[in-house]
């Protein structure tokens, strides 16, 4: 090897140091996607009362559709 380059020496990182220098890395290569990832955990509770409203309403009509029919 060439006697003007010096050997890069990168510091040992522990475990924990990796995974958050890694979810930064990605965070920072696709923010949509890391902010996509918020808003879909707090939009569970509110989509889980939207999917029960809609399926309540929904077998309501197919009952009123039941008792027209007899």
């Amino acid at each position: 090897r060439a006697e003007g380059k010096k050997q890069m020496i990168k510091p040992k990182r522990s475990a924990e140091q990796q995974v958050e220098v890694d979810v930064d890395r990605r965070a920072a290569l696709n923010p949509l996607a890391s902010r996509q990832t918020i808003s879909d955990s707090q939009a569970e509770p509110e989509f889980q009362a939207n999917h029960k409203r809609l399926r309540a309403e929904r077998l309501a009509r197919e009952a009123g559709l039941k008792a027209k029919g007899k």
